[in-house]
């Protein structure tokens, strides 16, 4: 059935705002992400024009309330008293904005905005902002600005998952001008904020000094940067699925690493997106240019018997055996440590993991040498050994540890647990043949999960 919209000034904005709708059909609920200024406002009173035609939908709003403006909590009264008007349900989530030193106020606050965002939005909710063509132009300059691929010059998606469920925006389609327009016709009172004005934050710079020259020079600036824009969602799309083919060639099943060999056989440019994609699909901060030339030179191109590692904020790369592996940086990690243990609770160690114990019948350490002995979990220092059950003769931790495959910045965080100032087991790999358990006694499996900062096991 078509949405009927009613004969006032400016339909097409409205026209087009539910149209865009149409790409979130089915949505449980749309949150509108509601500052209380202009945009936010005119998009939130489109909406509830039309609630009637949105139902099962639920339009609700959300204030984000940063703290970092002394008339914040003013604002979030203004914006319940207007949805209150509405007749929109409305609630204010307080969030810790504050930068850190040499962090950008703009993004620190975008980042903890869209974090409140992110848990509100459950699967089957749509979260709507009002971001326009003139924001896309914003967007798309200050990308160029920062020397963005085709990816960064995409600048922002009218549709993309978000949370549990999508984020849609639905004027993405209109210009500043037009929702000012509808504003004006419809007398809506918003919020001006004055740091809005600030020409130190670079969007405010470009929005009042350069853009406006801009489209002086030309006109038609605003639906060629949107062309740009789209065509660089293009690109960007078939980089990412040319990256996601060679990422599952280069990869085995349960694993991130990728194999250094196959990596060496595609090109310069083909090997430099395969690793931004990998690195972003794993959720880690994208590296400067010359960080992955480092990756590429100094990790992928090491001699075979290096133990390589580049590393940027919240990141490392390393290589071990053919492979490449991500991961965040290893914590502190204090080898010289004796910790005492009753193998039946929980422990964690921090920068090593979770130990566990499992009974199992026939297998692991027999029950009896650990029920009235002294246990401790302690870590490699060097020169131990242990004779595996089965085996004919005794091995040293450092061979063994290569036979498993174990890489060189894991093997000092493998918990060893003694039995008596004796070495009993390495972490799940080996049992010794003393502690050995017979076909008719119970046993005990140690469970090592490692910290998230160790790469898995190859």
């Amino acid at each position: 059935m078509s949405i009927l919209v009613p004969q006032i000034p400016h339909i097409a904005l409205a026209e087009r705002l539910l149209d865009q709708l149409k790409q979130c059909r089915g949505a449980s609920r749309y949150w509108v992400a509601y500052s209380g200024g202009l945009d936010s406002h005119v998009l939130l009173h489109v909406l509830s024009q039309f609630q009637y035609q949105l139902i099962p939908s639920r339009v609700h709003a959300a204030y984000i309330n940063h703290g970092l403006n002394p008339q914040a909590d003013a604002w979030a009264r203004h914006c319940g008293e207007i949805c209150a008007q509405l007749k929109v349900p409305f609630q204010t989530i307080d969030v810790d904005a504050t930068p850190l030193p040499g962090e950008s106020p703009e993004a620190k606050a975008r980042q903890a905005r869209y974090s409140a965002l992110k848990r509100l939005v459950r699967e089957g909710d749509c979260l709507l902002t009002a971001h326009h063509k003139d924001d896309q132009l914003e967007t798309l300059l200050l990308q160029l600005m920062r020397g963005s691929g085709p990816k960064g010059l995409a600048a922002m998606p009218v549709v993309a998952n978000f949370g549990g469920g999508e984020h849609l925006r639905p004027l993405l389609t209109c210009t500043r001008e037009e929702i000012h327009a509808y504003a004006y016709h419809h007398q809506l009172k918003w919020i001006e904020d004055d740091s809005n004005q600030n020409a130190q934050f670079d969007r405010n710079f470009l929005r009042h000094d350069i853009i406006p020259r801009l489209k002086l020079r030309w006109p038609s600036l605003l639906q060629t940067a949107n062309r740009t824009a789209a065509l660089c969602a293009e690109a960007s799309e078939l980089l990412e699925h040319e990256a996601a083919r060679d990422i599952r060639r280069l990869t085995t099943q349960g694993s991130d690493a990728l194999d250094v060999a196959g990596l060496c056989q595609l090109s310069a440019p083909q090997m430099r997106n395969v690793l931004r994609h990998w690195i972003h699909a794993r959720g880690f901060l994208l590296p400067s240019k010359a960080q992955l030339n480092s990756v590429v030179i100094n990790v992928i191109k090491a001699t075979n018997d290096a133990v390589p590692l580049v590393a940027w904020k919240g990141c490392e790369v390393r290589r071990y055996r053919n492979m490449l592996h991500i991961m965040p940086p290893l914590h502190e990690h204090n080898k010289a440590q004796v910790i005492a243990w009753n193998a039946s609770d929980v422990l964690v160690i921090d920068g090593v993991g979770t130990i566990t114990v499992q009974q199992m019948p026939g297998q692991g350490i027999a029950s009896k040498y650990v029920a009235k002995n002294k246990l401790t979990i302690r870590f490699r220092q060097g020169g131990e050994k242990i004779k595996p059950v089965g085996a004919d003769h005794h091995r040293s931790l450092k061979k063994l540890l290569q036979e498993h495959g174990v890489p060189p910045w894991l093997r000092e965080r493998i918990p060893l647990l003694y039995v008596n100032d004796q070495l009993a087991a390495v972490g799940q790999m080996a049992v010794d043949d003393r502690f050995k358990t017979n076909a008719a006694e119970q046993g005990i499996l140690i469970n090592w999960q490692p910290a998230e900062c160790c790469a898995p096991l190859s």
